[in-house]
């Protein structure tokens, strides 16, 4: 499966691609050699609106667009494998569903007795539920697929 390097100028980007599931490396702040190194290093193609980093091999070079209409064109060119909330939104770790004992004292109290299920960043060690954002991000992720 095809990982990606997303350029700083496209930190929507990067949150929702996670959100699919999608491994997205948010780049560092550098110039593009550095950006090329890690893409080189990590086999990761580069989206970026920099046109100059763009007409590199393993890059693909996006319009100013909305983050939608940029993955729908990753999703287009790429062999990408969707795992919707597989990844973390923050640090692009790996999510595991983990014991609800597990997160008590770890989440908000009222959250910890409303659910059942949790799931945890083996990365950062971030903690998600199903809140009512959980609906919203998925009529996006949805809509992102459907279109």
């Amino acid at each position: 499966m095809t990982k990606f390097l997303v350029d700083r100028m496209l930190g929507q980007t990067a949150k929702w691609l996670r959100l699919l599931g999608v491994d997205a490396a948010y780049a560092p702040k550098g110039e593009d050699e550095k950006l090329q190194e890690i893409a080189d290093e990590e086999d990761r193609v580069i989206i970026t609106r920099d046109k100059e980093l763009g007409s590199e091999e393993n890059a693909i070079l996006v319009e100013k667009k909305p983050p939608e209409k940029i993955i729908k064109k990753v999703l287009d060119e790429y062999d990408v494998e969707i795992k919707p909330l597989t990844r973390c939104s923050k640090c692009n770790g790996v999510v595991e569903k983990v014991e609800k004992e597990e997160v008590e004292g770890e989440v908000p109290e009222n959250v910890f007795e409303l659910n059942d299920e949790f799931w945890c960043c083996v990365g950062c060690g971030q903690y998600y539920w199903r809140g009512s954002h959980w609906e919203k991000i998925m009529e996006k992720i949805e809509g992102i697929l459907d279109d």
